[in-house]
């Protein structure tokens, strides 16, 4: 057969090829191993080289030196002894020094046999026989180092000649010091360390010349005389290779050879490799030859069963539910169609071609069955509605494909029905405009939410901007809701913000947008307003409907709401502008009292700007030397004595100066900075009280204001007994203030504060007692000691129009209760003498001294050592004592100890 004759000269062919190739192939490796091991060869003579650079090195340091010099000169023996003993002809690796003066007569010779014997001086004449040529001749001025390499009756030697001179290379001397080296085994071993490699040496000159028993190509590459040829190999066996390095003399003569041995791996390696690589290649052949024999009589077989497969094709595209049907590519009837599709027609496999393609495939038009011809090969999909078994229609996608059969084309196409599909995907449309609604509504109001808004309104926005009429954004945020969920639960909360978003809705017009924004605030977008009076008309409708009683759960309820009103486009370009300006309107209606609408202007940004600005500041200062602590005395107004101090807290910022508390306390209640604003004036007191102690300054009790956000959010008691613990002071010297409107909010909470504070030791003082609720019953239930009136009502004491009945009910009030009384801005003596006739306990106010820091305070209490009423005049004495740097303060943070009254001579608390 054809193909076995092919296969039989391919293998012919292949055979040669073998075994041209692998030859060639050795070669090359053979080539790369005496390129290594004349690498190897050359590693070697540098090795050796290195060792006559090091004698060079030696004799030229010894050469340009002072000391030889004058030793040319002079003679001189210690030079000798010093210098040339056999100690340093060992370190120096050197057997022979040789010093000649320019006339060429000897100054100095020595030699060592390196057996530990001393140097011999002077050198056996047989050693320095043949070194002469290294000597310049006698008298000559032109000098030139030498050095190289000499065969001599003791062997190889190494020389190096130099002229000796000074240091600083200036006033030569003619005279030469000449440095030999004997080449024995030890520098072998030495040059063998050096190059990591085995290394042998052959004499090729002198009496131990073993050239003779290298071997002949060897010879052959030393008799050629190529100096430029410094390394040769020659392989000894299969096993070995090795490489030769020639040294040759001054005279360019070879006088040595280095040898290294080294096993043949290159060699052993290609040896394999190439006979691997050449077997592949035969079993790939031969792998080859079997596959392609194989596949001819596989292919034999296939053409056999073609038409068996063809016939089971034709059976199962019967039994496919999908419509198949061909038709003729030029006139686009229908040759064939599958069971489905005949079924579909109802008729039978020889009548289909008096049907057409749009009877089974309605929807499919001349034109797109000519762009699918159009697309040869290529596979289109299209819609269409297809008849079924019960003559009704199904939805379906119907793929289109031209072919080539047997030089026909035809255009087959089969329906796959989609009807499941369509009904699905109907379903996801819904559920997905369900999710969208649910995404952008409320769950709790079903009113629009956030995202709603954020969607809808540029839209709105640009259909606006068109227009004439204004559109209005009221920010709506009620007032206090927390409170009915603290008291009610959030379930009552729940129903109320429905109700309220309920009222809210029936309270603006049809095309106006009512959203909840989270929480207990909402947004109303009126887009056609027509003037600023419409929208504040719609803010108090909004106001009013909020406002109106609540049932829930069998209470009623009355809330209010406060309302921030942006106007567009005169108040924000988008709707994020309109968003923040609205509620920088909001903050200022809730800043006005609640229960009321703000409409925005420039102002307001700019006073929200310098809030902010403020707040940051006051984060960098928490913590800084930026707050510092003022005490304020606080006298017996029996006695006159000093009985307590107040601390005030003050704020020196680097740039504005020194703010005052009535800034920045606001700041730090809102952002919550008052807590750490606390912790760090509660420190700052213990910790000065800690160093009056220290100083033996007679100490009253120190009184500190104290934020209830602090009470919240610490275990204060325990804060408290652990920093008088660090410092070592008794908590007996402080006293807490907390004010009247934190302690009637929750009352209940903080009692077991106020008692573990007054279990230390601690007092504890209502602050600005009288300016809030006023509650005789939380009095009655709360751990107290003392009240403090606030200012306002002794402000006005001796004037005709003065509230003195308040002050003295207060006043007798505490009485009753067990409590004692401190009046504050006490300011004039006429103040003060009422208050001590009403039978109040202790003053504090400008009668008695301002805030002042902690070095005049200090001044102040040793002033006061001596016990005596505080006057302005002791006060001024003690201000004037203390260091003029007047440190001045700023806010009240602080706390007070228990003692009612205290002298400034006290020790210690009582």
């Amino acid at each position: 057969m054809p193909w076995i004759t092919f296969f039989a000269a391919a293998a012919l062919v292949l055979g040669l090829g073998v075994l041209a190739t692998g030859p060639t192939l050795m070669k090359s490796f053979e080539r790369v191993e005496a390129a290594e091991t004349g690498r190897k060869a050359t590693q070697v003579y540098r090795a050796f080289a290195a060792e006559l650079r090091e004698l060079t090195i030696s004799d030229l340091d010894y050469a340009t030196w002072d000391d030889s010099q004058q030793f040319v000169h002079e003679h001189n023996q210690h030079f000798i002894d010093g210098n040339l003993v056999r100690e340093n002809f060992m370190g120096l690796h050197v057997d022979l020094v040789w010093i000649v003066d320019k006339d060429g007569h000897e100054i100095y010779s020595g030699f060592t046999d390196r057996s530990g014997r001393p140097v011999q001086s002077p050198a056996p004449r047989e050693y320095l026989q043949g070194l002469t040529r290294f000597l310049p001749p006698p008298n000559s001025t032109d000098f030139a180092p030498l050095n190289g390499l000499l065969a001599t009756a003791h062997g190889l030697v190494a020389v190096s000649a130099q002229e000796i001179q000074r240091t600083d290379l200036t006033e030569p001397t003619g005279a030469t010091m000449l440095f030999a080296r004997f080449i024995k085994d030890s520098d072998i071993q030495r040059v063998s360390e050096t190059s990591q490699l085995p290394v042998s040496i052959t004499y090729l000159a002198g009496p131990n010349s073993a050239r003779a028993k290298l071997p002949g190509p060897v010879r052959a590459w030393l008799d050629a005389g190529d100096l430029s040829q410094l390394t040769f190999s020659f392989p000894n066996n299969d096993q070995q290779i090795t490489g030769y390095a020639v040294v040759r003399d001054s005279d360019g003569l070879p006088i040595a050879l280095f040898s290294t041995r080294s096993d043949r791996d290159i060699f052993a390696l290609g040896r394999h490799t190439t006979w691997m690589m050449l077997a592949a290649i035969v079993a790939m052949f031969i792998a080859f030859s079997a596959a392609v024999i194989w596949l001819i009589l596989r292919l034999h077989r296939s053409f056999a069963a073609q038409d068996s497969v063809e016939q089971r094709y034709r059976n199962i595209a019967a039994q496919l539910p999908e419509a198949i049907v061909l038709l003729n590519g030029s006139t686009l009837e229908i040759i064939e169609a599958n069971e489905t599709a005949l079924r579909a027609l109802n008729c039978t496999r020889e009548a289909v071609e008096r049907y057409r393609v749009q009877d089974i495939f309605p929807d499919l038009s001349l034109e797109i069955l000519t762009a699918a011809l159009a697309a040869r090969g290529e596979r289109s999909i299209h819609q269409s509605r297809v008849r079924s078994a019960n003559n009704g229609w199904t939805d379906a996608e119907v793929a289109a494909t031209c072919l080539d059969i047997q030089g026909q084309t035809v255009l087959t196409l089969v329906a796959h029905d989609i009807s499941h599909r369509k009904a699905a995907e109907e379903r996801e449309r819904d559920t997905r405009r369900k999710l969208s609604r649910l995404a952008q509504h409320d769950s709790l109001t079903g009113l629009p939410n956030r995202l709603y808004l954020n969607n809808k309104m540029p839209r709105v926005l640009q259909n606006i901007g068109s227009g004439d009429n204004l559109l209005a954004l009221l920010y709506v945020d009620l007032d206090n809701f927390k409170n009915i969920n603290d008291s009610l639960g959030h379930g009552p909360g729940d129903q109320l913000l429905r109700i309220v978003a309920g009222r809210m809705r029936a309270a603006v017009s049809t095309h106006d947008v009512v959203a909840r924004m989270g929480g207990d605030e909402f947004v109303v977008v009126a887009p056609l307003m027509s003037d600023i009076e419409a929208i504040g008309a719609l803010a108090s409708r909004l106001l009013m409907a909020v406002r109106a009683p609540i049932a829930l759960e069998g209470e009623t309820v009355a809330v209010t709401a406060s309302v921030g009103i942006a106007v567009y486009p005169a108040d924000g370009p988008d709707f994020k502008a309109l968003q923040k300006h609205a509620d920088i309107a909001l903050y200022q209606a809730k800043e006005a009292g609640r229960d009321c609408h703000r409409f925005f202007s420039a102002d307001m940004d700019v006073r929200v700007s310098e809030h902010v600005a403020l707040e940051q500041s006051l984060r960098h200062a928490i913590g800084t030397s930026q707050i510092f602590m003022e005490y304020q005395p606080v006298v017996d107004l029996n006695t006159g004595l000093l009985a307590s101090l107040e601390a005030l807290m003050r704020w020196r910022h680097p740039e504005r100066g020194l703010v005052p508390p009535i800034q920045f306390i606001p700041v730090a209640e809102k952002s919550g900075l008052i807590a750490e604003l606390g912790m760090q004036a509660l420190t700052q007191v213990i910790a000065q009280i800690r160093g009056w102690l220290d100083r033996d300054v007679p100490i009253v009790p120190v009184a500190i204001n104290v934020s209830p956000v602090q009470l919240e959010r610490t275990d204060f008691a325990q804060v408290v007994s652990q920093l008088a613990a660090k410092y070592d002071v008794d908590p007996r010297w402080l006293r807490f203030e907390i004010t009247e409107s934190a302690m009637i909010k929750e009352p209940d909470r903080f009692i077991g504060i106020l008692t573990s504070l007054r279990a230390l030791g601690s007092q504890v003082l209502i602050d600005d007692f009288g300016t809030g609720y006023s509650s005789l019953s939380y009095l009655n239930q709360l751990p107290l000691d003392t009240l403090k009136i606030d200012r306002a009502f002794v402000r006005d004491l001796g004037n005709a129009n003065a509230r003195t009945p308040l002050v003295y009910s207060v006043i007798d009030l505490a009485k009753k209760l067990h409590l004692n009384t401190v009046a504050e801005g006490v300011e004039t003596p006429e103040q003060a003498a009422l208050l001590r006739e009403y039978g109040c306990d202790y003053a504090q106010g400008y009668l008695y001294g301002k805030p002042v820091g902690s070095r005049q305070c200090r001044a102040l209490l040793r002033e006061l050592k001596r016990v005596r009423p505080l006057t302005e005049t002791v006060m001024v004495r003690a201000i004037a004592t203390a260091d003029p740097a007047n440190q001045t303060g700023i806010s009240r943070t602080g706390v007070r100890p228990r003692t009612r009254r205290q002298s400034v001579a006290t020790s210690g608390p009582v």
